[in-house]
């Protein structure tokens, strides 16, 4: 465009043409003056089409109701190749089947969010008080603690009646319970356990195969840690020095239990597997997580457990990167939140799980804000979504940054601590105070892992925790509703939140048509936008400049002629699924800087911009 300087003596100013095209996401980062023409400074309720423009989102509607605020969403097939779709509501568990009213499976979770993972047909959940299992039993579905079922180890095998032994599995830290192995002799008849002090509960013995009960065939000193049979229990028929006596007991270790009953997160990862699994966010071990046994989520060896920097900082969360798993701390002055977990075998074969430091200076603000994007691993911190970009996580480019243009509006909310996100269709969700910000992965800008992605804002999201599932995504809220994206709906009822209308926002930067210091006149012809077609469509164009507030400049339907979706007052017979282009047909006189806003608000009706056009003149300096 040449400059737009004009002598005050001309009497037909030329005229000249601005377009906006190619429109993308959202960009709070910088003054609506600076923006890039392609991105809006204030868009609203808008997602990327197949194309990459703009349209409106889908709207939600809600397809349940609880009695107590919704804290987890979870789909799980069990054991029998069943699949559910369990609802952590209140302190309650139910079953959720779309059309029939929820179902309760049990109750006894904490009224908090819940977090759960799925593994060989059992659900396990984590809400903070008490690490729990869904499973099937004869009579239906049931919610138990995790140590009714929990691994019992044995600890001491080839042990001789007098003790000793060989230390074989570690004390599982979720039940008391734990197993010596002897092997028995001609003559002695007391066995002397690997650990004294018993717990009451009753104590079993196998001997030559054959179960025994205590006080038939045995008696059992707790305080000392002995078991004296009436009867010597031989040597076994394989031969001496061959284990043939399993004396099963109690012992409880205070707080064992409650190490694993209060975490919060877990991660699965392994030796050349993920078969462990790795818990934390227990708020008495802050820097603290447990490893399961090999693909046993049931078993939490004793001695299973890593420190993970100072133990002022809390860990929040897991990511993958490669082949190794990066564990994000909360922010704080005093060591890196960024720690980098591998796997290896020492020298006697034993899997290890070396942690070594890495980057200091940003850490996590959500434990319920870690996903990975299309193998792009995300965590928010206060200063906005960084991605793990390295797995040398001491390296300087280990973080990367990708919110940047949306931090602005992002930092600024309110409790933090709290957002919650999902991938869902190449997307990255991010929720906070009803308040959406969405990544969309098949739009970035710049190059190799240094790169950002286009974002979008959306406001009236009242999610509290999410569930993508099968291309669709559930949401749960704090007044109890269970709500789902109108995705599956084809007709143009997807466009509203729960009845109501959904507000879907463009507006261009604040153009100066690249000189600021001179007068414009926007003409009557020359002038429009080139919106999407829907069934139902249509568009209020404003216009704001440096001196007037936001007036309307035109206002128009857009419809397709459609018998199976139609309002019939509006009817107009255009058959045509094309773009089309509404003209403003309207003059603003002598302005320096013009801004431009296409919106819709009606319910049940889409909306979509490709691009629009200005025609204006230029007139004097100002003055």
């Amino acid at each position: 465009m040449p400059n737009l300087v004009a002598p005050r003596s001309v009497r037909s100013p030329a005229k000249y043409a601005k377009s906006f095209a190619e429109f993308r996401g959202v960009d709070f980062s910088t003054d609506p003056t600076q923006v890039d023409p392609r991105r809006s400074p204030a868009a609203l309720n808008l997602i990327s089409d197949l194309a990459g423009f703009p349209e409106k989102r889908p709207g939600w509607r809600s397809v349940a109701a609880f009695s107590g605020r919704v804290n987890g969403l979870f789909y799980a097939v069990l054991k029998s190749g069943t699949g559910y779709f369990f609802v952590h509501a209140g302190n309650a568990l139910y079953r959720y089947i779309e059309g029939e009213a929820p179902e309760l499976v049990a109750e006894g979770l904490a009224d908090e969010k819940s977090t759960g993972f799925v593994h060989a047909g059992r659900l396990f959940l984590l809400d903070g008080s008490r690490y729990s299992v869904v499973l099937e039993q004869e009579n239906g579905l049931a919610l138990l603690p995790v140590s009714d079922i929990a691994f019992v180890p044995t600890t001491s095998i080839a042990m001789s009646p007098t003790g000793g032994g060989t230390a074989f599995e570690a004390v599982n830290l979720l039940t008391p319970w734990r197993k010596n192995s002897f092997a028995g002799t001609e003559s002695d008849r007391v066995f002397q356990l690997d650990t004294a002090d018993l717990d009451d509960a009753p104590v079993t013995a196998v001997v030559n195969g054959v179960q025994m009960a205590e006080g038939a065939g045995f008696t059992v000193d707790r305080k000392a840690g002995k078991v004296t049979f009436a009867a010597a229990p031989g040597v076994s028929a394989g031969g001496a020095g061959v284990d043939n006596v399993v004396i099963t007991f109690a012992k409880t270790v205070p707080g064992y239990l409650e190490r694993i009953n209060r975490c919060r997160c877990f991660a699965f990862f392994g030796f050349n597997n993920d078969g462990r699994v790795f818990l934390s966010g227990n708020p008495d071990f802050k820097n603290t997580d447990w490893r399961s046994g090999l693909d046993d989520p049931t078993y939490f060896p004793d001695l299973g457990y890593t420190k993970i920097g100072a133990d002022t900082s809390a860990i929040l969360g897991y990511l993958k990167q490669k082949d190794a798993l990066v564990v994000v701390k909360e922010e704080n002055d005093q060591d890196a939140e960024i720690f980098l977990r591998t796997a290896a075998l020492s020298e006697d074969g034993t899997p290890i799980f070396p942690v070594r430091q890495g980057s200091k200076g940003v850490g996590a603000v959500s434990r319920f804000c870690f996903a990975s994007l299309r193998d792009d691993p995300l965590f928010l911190s206060e200063s906005g979504v960084y991605a793990i970009a390295s797995d040398g996580v001491t390296e300087q480019r280990a973080l990367q940054k990708r919110s940047s243009r949306v931090d602005a509006k992002l930092c600024a909310e309110k409790n933090l601590s709290d957002a919650i996100c999902a991938v869902w269709n190449g997307y990255y969700l991010l929720c906070v105070n009803n308040r959406c910000y969405v990544a969309d992965s098949r739009q970035k800008s710049g190059n190799g892992e240094s790169f950002e992605y286009e974002w979008y804002f959306w406001d009236n999201i009242p999610a509290r925790v999410f569930l993508p599932l099968n291309g669709e995504l559930y949401f749960g809220t704090e007044d109890g509703r269970l709500a789902k994206f109108n995705t599956d709906i084809d007709t143009m009822a997807r466009y509203n939140d729960d009845g109501a209308p959904i507000l879907a926002r463009w507006s261009t930067r604040a153009e100066s048509f690249g000189d600021f210091t001179v007068k414009k006149t926007l003409h009557k012809r020359g002038c429009g936008v080139m919106i999407k077609p829907y069934t139902r469509s249509g568009v209020e164009v404003y216009c704001l400049t440096e001196s007037s507030r936001k007036g309307l400049l035109c206002s128009a339907n857009m419809d397709i002629f459609d018998f199976s979706d139609m309002d019939f007052s509006r009817v107009d017979f255009n058959t045509l699924d094309m773009p089309q282009v509404k003209p403003f047909n309207a003059r603003i006189r002598r302005f320096n800087i013009i801004q431009l806003v296409f919106e819709n608000g009606r319910p049940d009706e889409g909306f979509g911009v490709y691009g629009a056009k200005l025609c204006f003149s230029v007139e004097n300096h100002i003055r």
